[in-house]
């Protein structure tokens, strides 16, 4: 268990290191340091330079997480949060963003950057939304709706835009899955049995790591995957389709063997509506919580 530096004057009762920070909130580290150059956040520095978060800036946190989600540009947060109204951040939380235009106007900046071609421009521009915003808004709110609204289009010049927005998202998402591996994390692998769109993959496997997970993606579809040369904290299988029947033998043989397996892709819903028993039995967040909360988490 880590340490920190004592401060002089009131105890706070627990503080946090950045990257178990990151991880109870849902971002990355680098996201936490940007928020901190908007002035967000403030958290404190030990001896070292080391930042370290208490409860009320984990508080703090999950306001700006709430208000990020329902659409507020970064730069109107910090005057959203003055006005704090707690009834009014619930309804932020469980209704529908009423801020859209936020996530359109990213979405226009990187259109913008595909029709003129400005690559570097573009690049800059999705690697500065990845460390602004998490990287689940960042792929539902920006990236998937960019590809969707391009996918309906089938002249070239569409085409060719959408394919070079699809390498400069691998582009990121390797970075960021690279970047990931530098720190002690939960390991997952994530192997397609089937899909329609292989970005997808690495869609998800950039979300998954903005949640903190160390991702191993197998990049080509294999029909009845072999899971025994693999040590893992969890095993994500996806599938667009339905699961054939020997497919679903080897998912419950998974499952009695105590493998932590969890079904992604449309195929997800599906089989989890036809049997309560498929369902994994580690839920992928306790995984994330115990890890987290035993590596970085210094009570006083």
């Amino acid at each position: 268990m880590e340490r920190h530096y004592s401060h002089k004057g009131p105890v706070t009762p627990c503080h946090y290191n950045i990257e178990t920070t990151a991880q109870l909130c849902g971002v990355l580290p680098v996201t936490l340091r940007a928020w901190q150059r908007y002035g967000l956040i403030n958290p404190q520095r030990d001896e070292n330079g080391s930042r370290w978060y208490s409860e009320n800036d984990l508080t703090r946190l999950h306001l700006i997480v709430q208000k990020v989600n329902a659409g507020i540009p970064i730069a109107q947060i910090d005057t959203h949060l003055q006005s704090h109204d707690p009834a009014q951040t619930h309804n932020d939380a469980d209704s529908p963003p009423r801020h859209n235009s936020n996530w359109r106007d990213l979405q226009a900046e990187i259109l913008h950057c595909l029709g003129e071609g400005e690559l570097q421009k573009l690049r800059r521009l999705v690697w500065r939304f990845g460390r602004e915003y998490p990287a689940s808004c960042l792929v539902k709110q920006v990236l998937r709706p960019i590809r969707e609204f391009m996918s309906t289009s089938r002249q070239a010049a569409c085409i060719q835009q959408r394919g070079l927005l699809d390498s400069i998202i691998i582009e990121y998402a390797t970075f960021v899955m690279a970047s990931s591996r530098k720190r002690n994390r939960p390991r997952v692998l994530l192997i397609p049995m089937q899909y329609d769109d292989s970005l997808e993959l690495w869609l998800e496997a950039l979300n998954l790591s903005g949640e903190g997970l160390n991702v191993e993606l197998i990049r080509s579809a294999v029909s009845e995957p072999d899971l025994s040369p693999f040590t893992m904290e969890h095993y994500l299988i996806w599938s667009d389709s339905p699961l054939s029947e020997r497919q679903r033998a080897l998912y419950n043989y998974w499952l009695i063997q105590g493998l932590p397996v969890m079904l992604l892709g449309r195929a997800g819903p599906l089989l989890q509506s036809s049997s309560s028993r498929l369902l994994s039995p580690h839920p992928l967040n306790s995984v994330l919580v115990d890890h987290w909360i035993k590596q970085g988490a210094c009570e006083a």
